[in-house]
């Protein structure tokens, strides 16, 4: 049986409330996820962030981007979705066109 969050969506986030305190008090305008996963992290995220525009959500699993997009889709405005590994962030944040980042979340 797989688990599921209390919105029905696949994978709870572990580590929720550790993950918002290293952001707490931070101005966070573009951030860039590279474990994107499901999407939990970066609903808690972007929901404690509203001032984010640009939250760029990365992962190689495709099912997870899907999943990720349904998740976040209330944020589909501030949503970049990338298909691909972090270890290729500068090619990521070059085919975007964004020079810098102001918070970085890997799991």
């Amino acid at each position: 049986m797989k688990t599921k969050d209390e919105k029905g969506f696949p994978h709870i986030s572990v580590m929720r409330d550790e993950v918002l305190d290293s952001y707490k008090d931070m101005q966070l305008k573009v951030f860039y996820d590279g474990t994107l996963g499901a999407g939990g992290h970066a609903e808690a995220i972007l929901e404690a962030h509203p001032e984010i525009e640009i939250y760029i959500g990365c992962d190689q699993d495709k099912s997870a981007l899907e999943i990720a997009k349904q998740r976040l889709s209330k944020y589909s405005d501030k949503m970049r979705f990338v298909h691909g590994n972090f270890s290729d962030l500068d090619k990521h944040l070059l085919d975007l066109r964004i020079e810098e980042v102001d918070g970085f979340f890997l799991t």
